[in-house]
């Protein structure tokens, strides 16, 4: 699952922000710390906590509140920001520890991985400025200003987001099927009446956004490309922010640079096949693979094979049929064991089967019709079904200070909004 010789991927006509942004949501949506990655026995998927909230909600952001998370705050309601080595980084305690020449400095933030790369570290950001302007510019209340700024979160996840990475026809389907107010066709509450996070989701399709990941990013005018993961550039994560390394988003949205995301297929970069220690404390090497990761722990949890998904998703109304991966075309295919090929063929592991779908349905452009699916009946689902989001208010939509000229509001609109695009 990594390139290899004429093995290759190429860009998408995604940008590369979003590539980012799709792990901010990961990290605002799920945490797992129980699940075990080598288990020799299946683990029972459903017995798992999710220790966020899938309401899309930026617990990531907020985390308890200015009461019970009183070091995020400035004591007004504002999130703290900006450190003694750069005004344009998280807020951060310093530690005295150093990782190469920058200094490590513990974060403030919700979600201590939100730090792990430079990007999202900088998004992380960006969303603290985003409240703390809704608030400046608003004089409102707290509990208001929060409201207002998932709000626009949430419409950013539905109608940016997921309309550039979902399947055309998909996304269609199920859009229409909101805003309609008919229940989500197979996403529910559990029994006890939470909103659940199912691990075909969490554990396969959302991890999609692993192979829109490309090695290097321009990240501003000043620098050129620098490596995601690089001790030389300061961006192992988990460290201050050099200010000469502070993100000017616009270099992640353009046209004509080099900063587009990688086409969802089932070519993943090198990078992250050698994850740093940072990122993975693990001795064994193998487990700093993260395709290697994401399979076996699908394995772990018992997930069912893309194929069985594809079938039960077309029995509902979504627009979806199990189709021909053409795997004799896959690189390295012709040397695995006929047993394991045709054990594969039949029984293809989920997240395979949809960075594989992508490729042979829509050529990387976007995902295919099961892992659009999925997407589509969990968010739309979350969306639905809970109390705290915008389709809950009805007339609402995002304020005309920060939507965009064309009065579609964007992730890009945001960044604008806070001068960080």
């Amino acid at each position: 699952m990594h390139e290899r010789g004429s093995a290759k991927s190429s860009d998408s006509g995604i940008p590369a922000a979003y590539t980012f942004f799709a792990q901010f949501v990961d990290h605002d949506i799920t945490l797992d710390t129980t699940s075990q990655l080598n288990s020799t026995q299946v683990q029972d998927a459903a017995s798992l906590p999710n220790l966020r909230s899938p309401n899309l909600d930026l617990d990531c952001v907020y985390a308890f509140g200015p009461e019970a998370s009183p070091y995020l705050y400035d004591g007004t309601g504002r999130l703290l920001v900006g450190n003694a080595q750069n005004p344009n980084d998280v807020a951060r305690v310093v530690t005295g520890e150093m990782s190469g020449n920058v200094e490590i400095g513990r974060a403030l933030i919700g979600d201590p991985r939100n730090d792990e790369n430079l990007f999202v570290s900088q998004l992380q950001f960006a969303f603290h400025l985003f409240h703390n302007r809704l608030m400046d510019n608003g004089n409102r209340r707290f509990e208001e200003v929060q409201r207002q700024a998932r709000f626009h979160y949430q419409y950013i996840v539905l109608h940016d987001f997921l309309r550039r990475v979902c399947d055309p026809s998909v996304y269609r389907f199920a859009i229409e099927r909101l805003y309609r107010r008919e229940p989500p066709l197979f996403y529910s509450r559990d029994e006890n009446g939470d909103l659940p996070m199912p691990v075909e989701f969490s554990v396969a399709a959302y991890r999609f956004g692993h192979s829109l990941v490309r090695s290097a990013y321009k990240p501003n005018t000043k620098q050129k490309t620098i490596g995601l993961f690089d001790e030389q550039f300061g961006t192992l994560g988990f460290s201050a922010v050099p200010e000469k390394l502070t993100v000017e988003w616009k270099f992640l949205f353009e046209k004509g640079t080099t900063n587009r995301s990688r086409k969802i297929d089932e070519l993943l970069t090198d990078e992250l096949l050698h994850l740093p220690g940072p990122v993975v404390e693990d001795p064994d090497e193998l487990n700093h693979s993260l395709p290697f990761r994401n399979l076996v722990r699908g394995r772990s949890l018992g997930l069912p094979s893309g194929q069985d998904v594809a079938r039960q998703i077309a029995d509902t109304d979504y627009p979806v049929e199990s189709i021909d991966l053409k795997l004799e075309s896959v690189h390295g295919w012709k040397g695995l064991p006929p047993a394991i090929r045709e054990e594969i063929r039949e029984t293809t592991p989920l997240f395979f089967y949809i960075l594989r779908e992508s490729n042979v349905v829509h050529k990387g452009a976007h995902l295919g019709p099961v892992g659009s699916a999925i997407l589509m009946e969990v968010f739309s689902g979350v969306l639905s079904l809970c109390t705290d989001s915008f389709l809950s208010e009805r007339g609402w939509s995002p304020s005309e200070e920060v939507v965009g000229t064309d009065h579609r509001l964007t992730l890009a609109d945001v960044l604008r909004y806070v001068g960080r695009y």
